[in-house]
């Protein structure tokens, strides 16, 4: 189908369905757009405060860390800078003679008041060639030499500070992972010892809690990773592991601070900040389906949302447009009734709008049809008085006076008994005619009509044509219009047998019921026959009569013109008229009704 031709057949639909079609459209292309708009940019929001979120959080665990840890290695410098290490250093290297108690007690009592001062540190330790110094209470010291210790391992090769992260602590009988800064004392580059140590520990737990609170969405863990990437805190081992094989953590320094990291299984968001007191980095790691989750339910939201919207939107735009619609699907209504004759409808209009002063405006139309129907019908009627009494006044009024004439002349000098059959079928004849003023007769009196008629011609004519009246019984009481017949044997007899001086003319006029209500009247003469353009404008449609030649001077065609009109008038669409001719062989005229409308009980009914 092409375009054009898609337009024009949506161009013929009903009103009311191109209302609703060209509206169901608009909303079909505004509410998912809507919907798909306000999506993304739910979608957009919700994203980007979920990656800041998580950028937030890992700044803050690793800014709190990194504090923390700043703290303890500011103690640490205390400890360095404090006369106590100064002097039990002097000693160790043999620089004064003091007893070990008195340096033990100098020592315990600057650890003592670093821990008053940061109480983060859980013990602290200090190993030197000459002795053992450390406070540790409430912890019991464990009996194991330094060099055996991870901290000693550690420090080996390197002068620099180091943060060492144990599941338990070595030293001391504390439960629990720790922390520990480990150190050489700054009095060592003076003195040239380098096996001195001083290590300071931390719970681990506290730092443990922190990482496993840290969980915006499930699924997610954080850590604290070392500059080699290796684990030393976690929140979630078993879920770290796997994903530490990725080569992304290996060098973290190398990543942006938000990168994403895809496995087998699906994808991580990624976020890192550095801890450069530890050399450390603070990681969390959070599944971007979960992390994103709200920006799946705002997608199957919208799109149900849409689709709900959208079934409302058809529904709720088909009752209005059959809201709206109604009063014209009245109005179309009426006027369908108008249409097949009924002019007593009435709109009532609801409203005074548009619609309700087209409604008036077809009130009034109506009331002006009416009374223009009323005004036709009275003209018609009197344009039918008038057209019979023309038809009346076809009869020859010689015929009248031949026919007086006949009379008086049989019955004065000739004595001929016809003349009571004459003045019998003259005052039949007459009496038919008229009808009493009634248009209306039936089958049975129009043939005696048409026969009184031919009786009263062949006494004018010596009995030169022939006549025969053939009726069917079952048609005697059809109704019809008056002198339907009589015109058609008048233009036989003053027509089709002048030529042929009437030597062997006949008529036969017939009436028979050819089927269910089919009644068929026709007169046929045997005269000269019709000129080939008057049979084809006398079969016309009998609603074409209008077409026939008003001022034809032909009696003949006058009277078929009459005959034509007031059967339309009478019967319209029920009723045929048809002409057969041939030259110098006759004419049929065939009168065809195919409805009855009424029968008389007897002929008394009308007489």
């Amino acid at each position: 189908m092409t375009w054009s031709k898609f337009v024009t057949k949506f161009l013929n639909l009903g009103l009311e369905r191109k209302v609703w079609i060209m509206t169901s459209i608009v909303v079909l292309l505004t509410v998912p757009l809507t919907g798909l708009f306000s999506y993304h940019q739910a979608a957009r929001i919700l994203e980007t405060y979920a990656y800041n979120a998580a950028e937030q959080t890992v700044n803050q665990l690793g800014e709190s860390m990194n504090q923390q840890l700043k703290s303890v290695s500011h103690s640490l410098y205390l400890i360095n800078a404090s006369d106590e290490m100064k002097k039990t250093m002097e000693w160790v290297d043999g620089k004064t003679e003091e007893k070990e108690q008195v340096n033990m007690n100098r020592m315990y009592s600057l650890f003592s008041r670093i821990r008053l001062t940061e109480d983060d540190i859980r013990t602290m330790y200090m190993h030197t060639p000459k002795g053992e110094f450390y406070e540790g209470l409430p912890y019991e010291k464990k009996h194991v030499a330094f060099q055996d210790t991870p901290y000693y391992t550690a420090m080996q090769g390197s002068s620099l500070n180091k943060w060492v992260y144990l599941e338990e602590d070595p030293l001391f009988a504390a439960p629990g992972p720790v922390i520990s800064l480990v150190s050489k004392p700054a009095y060592v580059n003076e003195s040239g010892s380098s096996e001195s140590y001083l290590v300071l520990t931390l719970s681990a737990d506290k730092y443990l809690n922190s990482l496993k609170a840290i969980q915006l969405v499930p699924e997610g863990f954080s850590m604290i990773l070392d500059g080699r990437g290796r684990p030393v805190l976690e929140s979630s081992p078993d879920l770290a592991e796997e994903l530490l094989k990725h080569d992304a953590f290996n060098n973290l320094q190398a990543n942006p601070a938000q990168f994403d990291v895809h496995t087998a299984e699906q994808e991580f968001l990624v976020n890192h900040r550095a801890i450069p007191f530890a050399g450390w980095h603070a990681v969390i790691v959070q599944p971007k389906n979960r992390l994103l989750a709200p920006v799946q339910y705002i997608k199957y939201f919208s799109i149900i949302l849409t689709v709900t919207l959208l079934v409302a939107s058809f529904f709720l735009i088909r009752v209005i447009v059959r809201w709206v619609n109604q009063p014209l699907r009245s109005l179309h209504i009426l006027m369908n009734r108008v249409k097949e004759g009924d002019l007593g409808v009435r709109f009532t209009p609801k409203y005074a709008d548009e619609i309700g002063e087209l409604g008036a405006r077809f009130n009034e139309m109506l009331e002006r049809i009416k009374e223009l129907i009323l005004r036709v019908k009275e003209e018609g009627d009197a344009k039918r008085a008038a057209e019979m009494r023309v038809l009346q006044a076809q009869i020859n009024p010689h015929f009248l006076y031949n026919t007086l004439d006949e009379l008086y002349w049989r019955s004065l000098e000739f004595q001929d008994k016809s003349a009571s059959e004459m003045i019998l079928a003259l005052s039949s004849f007459f009496r038919l005619s008229l009808n009493q003023g009634d248009e209306e007769t039936t089958v049975a009196k129009e043939l005696e009509h048409v026969t009184q008629y031919l009786k009263l011609v062949n006494f004018q004519y010596q009995r030169q044509f022939c006549f025969e009246v053939d009726a069917d019984e079952q048609t005697k009481n059809v109704i019809v219009p008056k002198i339907i017949l009589q015109p058609l044997v008048e233009n036989s007899i003053l027509h089709a047998f002048k030529q042929n001086d009437y030597s062997g003319s006949h008529i036969l006029i017939r009436s028979r019921r050819e089927a269910a209500g089919i009644i068929l009247l026709s007169a046929e003469d045997n005269g000269c026959g019709l000129p080939c353009e008057l049979v084809t404008l006398f079969n016309r449609p009998l609603k074409e009569d209008s077409m026939f030649p008003s001022n034809n001077s032909s009696a003949k065609g006058y009277a078929i013109k009459n005959i034509r009109g007031r059967l339309w008038r009478f019967f319209g669409e029920r009723a045929s008229f048809s002409v057969n001719s041939e030259r110098d062989r006759g004419t049929r005229v065939e009168i065809r009704i195919f409805d009855e409308r009424s029968s008389l009980s007897d002929e008394s009914a009308v007489s």
